[in-house]
């Protein structure tokens, strides 16, 4: 089954006077190596697609709905399809740029947007913008005829962006090279103004050009600027920011930083504007730290004393980024991960750091992320607990000084308590549905208005889930999918967003869900995962279930076996089962695979490769209808009786030579045995003898006769009925009866002629005894051997 996330989008729009920014345009991350997070969810989801493969600098813009528009390195521009946009390569940022490109929308017009670029270490690119009009190329976008249109150069790597103190224009500002003057250039309605603004203060980056690079930022509330410079001046400044003038002013530096080579890199505020984060790179050691600054603090002693070490890892970390769920995301040099601060807005280790905190979907991230416009990020959550029934509760988290507020909660039904001008007020709605809550804010004598869509829905209901078994794969662990323990029509209702917690913690906080749902692996047996059903993704409506995974054993068994069949008796059969199992066989249930039968043993009279499934009956559920089952495979063998074909004998061996298609073992004068392998034997006594041929499989035993010629070297013949005979051994009347044996004296005179079947020679001839002498033989046997000898005749 294919995973179904469901979502509901909640906008988060900032007006002030009538111009619109949505901070949605800052919900899908293009950067890294092909690396892609999607935050329209309430938490970062990898995507795949993106082309962009750069060191650092990126950036990336939505609509604002949330629906990627176009990415850029600084070099080339791609749109939403991950195609080269129309005219969109030869920019004249660079990758390797700390911030090669910054996308500003034009205030007022949802179609034109800027792309600012910046050349890497003092570039002969500078600083330039381009134009995007999204109205060409079918609404694709294309770059304008208003191409790299140059600003200012040389500069540093920095560039940031900030809305004016009219709500409606942008700021964007940078960094001359070989000067302490920072320029800052307003973006209205009738486009980007060519004259700057000129702060001539600071420190004067200059140098070494590798003092070109690090990050700028500009505070969610606009009223601190924020500069890192790396390598040589290897520090921070911190400014205070006129959003009405674009001025920058009383800088505070922070040089405490004792690393080699790269220093301090990254930085971004928290979403109060309260705290500053810096990532330190020793690329010597490969190792990084990320400090904590204390803003609020009143001399420039005490914020470089407020300094908090949150992090310290064997990586090289980039960028600090703000996103739309409020935490921090954190570049890692070549990972797969993002670091995360979870509560940025808390000091010390409660802020969380987490070191691998987001994959990547096996993507990888560099030094860069994108920035976007700071004061997106401005009074982030608004609200919370937006089940239908419950107090809503609204704050706004922000360190601006309000003198007043206005709140509208969109909810004329309620009357008189539709609205209210409480910091932190709370309302009941009446209805479920959507509600657009307006905010006006009274700060220093300027009205800053923030829309918020808020969607009122019912809560889910907790689930009663059966625990989820699969089989095991190794050592304990097995693959599940987690969507299959969901009732269908919970996945088929699309009010309700699902996703998969291991913690219940990151389940309430809507953190670090489980993404490879269809597909998870276990980390304990048994395990207990945390379901998160919700109506409005980014509100409070919701419930969490406990869904536990078991995995079950498959069954031990022996997975081969052997089984013969005699060809020799038409009539017979065998029997071949399942083999032993490690508890009653009433446990379990079985499936001859060849003839669909479903007993422990069955009866088969041909040859063949018989496969049984073996299937434990307490692993069988709903979401693992077949079980966990084992297969044994038991190879059916023809065998039979041999042919003894012949038995070949040199003077007291001999070798029996059988055939056929069974495994023989061969034995002398006794059925019983014992047998051996090999069909020679040696050392026989004369006479006749039986050979055995045994079917090791037990198809029976071949017999055949053969002799080992002998004879008496003495007789004598004296009456006392004892050796009064002298016949051949080996021979009779009923073994090679037509053997011809012939007595003669020493000079050749032939004495008898015997037959196998008589009593033999009495010594005589012609009924006179013969005297006590040596005598000859010759003897022709019936197959065809001959025989030459003498014995002695004694009285």
């Amino acid at each position: 089954m294919a995973t179904r996330l469901k979502h509901i989008l909640i906008a988060f729009i900032v007006i002030t006077s009538a111009t619109l920014t949505a901070q949605n345009q800052a919900a899908n991350w293009a950067f890294g190596v092909r690396a892609g997070l999607n935050f329209n969810f309430g938490y970062p989801i990898p995507f795949d697609g993106s082309l962009i493969d750069t060191p650092e600098g990126c950036s990336s813009i939505s609509d604002r709905l949330g629906n990627l528009l176009f990415y850029s390195d600084g070099i080339t521009v791609w749109n939403k399809n991950n195609a080269v946009m129309l005219n969109g390569t030869g920019l004249q940022g660079d990758k390797s740029s700390t911030q090669s490109a910054l996308i500003v929308p034009k205030p007022d017009d949802d179609n034109i947007f800027y792309i600012f670029t910046v050349d890497d270490r003092g570039g002969a690119g500078g600083l330039r913008y381009s134009e995007v009009n999204m109205t060409l190329d079918g609404g694709l976008g294309g770059v304008t005829n208003n191409k790299n249109v140059l600003l200012a150069n040389p500069t540093t790597e920095k560039i940031t962006a900030i809305e004016s103190s009219d709500g409606r224009s942008i700021w964007v500002i940078s960094h001359r090279w070989m000067s302490n003057e920072y320029i800052a250039y307003l973006v209205s309605d009738s486009g980007v103004s060519t004259t700057p603004v000129v702060s001539a203060v600071g420190s004067t980056h200059t140098g070494d050009i590798n003092n070109t690079i690090g990050y700028l930022k500009a505070s969610p509330n606009r009223e601190k600027i924020a500069s890192v410079v790396s390598y040589d001046l290897s520090e921070t400044q911190i400014f205070d920011f006129d959003a009405t003038t674009g001025v920058l002013s009383n800088p505070i530096t922070i040089s405490n930083y004792n690393s080699n080579n790269i220093g301090p890199y990254g930085c971004e505020f928290s979403p109060d504007s309260n705290l500053l984060y810096v990532t330190e790179i020793d690329r010597a050691s490969e190792t990084s730290k990320v400090h904590q600054y204390d803003l609020t603090l009143n001399s420039q002693a005490a914020i470089i004393n407020s300094d908090i070490i949150i992090g310290e890892v064997g990586e090289e970390l980039g960028a600090v980024q703000q996103a739309l769920d409020g935490r921090l995301y954190i570049a890692i040099e070549g990972g797969q991960y993002l670091s995360v601060i979870a509560n940025p807005n808390e000091r010390g280790a409660d802020s969380n750091f987490e070191f691998e905190g987001v994959y990547l979907g096996g993507n990888s991230s560099h030094f860069g992320l994108p920035p976007f416009i700071q004061s997106y990020f401005f009074a982030t959550n608004v609200f919370r607990n937006t089940c239908y029934g419950d107090t809503t509760e609204f704050t706004i988290n922000t360190s601006t000084i309000i003198d007043s507020i206005h709140w509208d909660f969109g909810d004329p039904a309620s009357g008189g308590n539709n609205t209210s001008t409480d910091l932190n007020p709370t309302h009941i709605f009446t209805t479920t549905g959507e509600f657009l809550v307006t905010i006006s804010i009274d700060t220093e004598g300027e009205i800053q208005t923030v829309y918020r869509t808020l969607i009122i829905s019912e809560q889910p209901e907790e689930l009663n889930l059966e625990p989820l078994v699969s089989c095991e794969v190794a050592n304990g662990t097995a693959e599940f999918d987690l969507i299959s323990a969901i009732p269908q029509d919970i996945i088929d209702d699309d009010t309700i967003a699902i996703s998969f917690y291991e913690d219940f913690t990151d389940a309430e906080n809507f953190f670090n869900p489980i993404i490879n749902v269809n597909t998870y692996t276990n980390t304990a047996n048994p395990q207990i995962i945390y379901v998160r059903l919700q109506n409005s993704i980014r509100g409070d409506c919701y419930s969490i279930s406990e869904l536990e995974l078991q995995v079950a054993e498959r069954p031990i068994i022996e997975e081969t076996d052997s089984a013969f069949f005699c060809i020799n008796d038409p009539d017979a059969s065998i029997f071949i089962d399942a083999g032993s199992l490690e508890d009653s066989v009433s446990n379990y249930n079985y499936l001859w695979l060849d003839s669909n039968e479903t007993t422990y043993q069955i009866e088969v009279q041909s040859q063949g490769v018989y496969t049984v499934r073996i299937t434990p009956i307490n692993t069988i559920t709903p979401q693992n209808p077949d079980g966990c089952f084992a297969e044994r495979v038991v190879t059916v063998s023809t065998s039979g009786i041999a042919t003894i074909n012949s038995i070949p004998v040199s003077g007291n061996s001999a070798t029996i030579n059988a055939s056929g298609i069974g495994d023989y073992e061969y034995a002398v004068d006794d059925s019983d045995g014992p047998y051996q392998d090999n069909n020679s034997f040696s050392d026989l006594e004369p006479g006749i003898h039986i050979a055995y041929v045994q079917d090791k499989n037990g198809c029976g035993i071949a017999q055949g006769s053969f002799s080992i010629i002998g004879f008496p070297k003495i007789f004598t013949p004296n009456g006392d009925g004892e050796n009064d005979y002298w016949q051949v051994q080996g021979i009779s009347g009923q073994f090679q009866p037509n053997s011809k044996i012939y007595i003669f004296d020493r000079y050749g005179k032939l004495l008898k002629s015997l037959s196998p079947a008589s009593q033999g020679w009495d010594g005589t001839f012609n009924g006179s005894r013969m005297p006590t002498d040596d005598y000859w033989f010759s003897v022709i046997l019936e197959d065809g051997r001959a025989y030459r000898d003498h014995f002695t005749l004694k009285r």
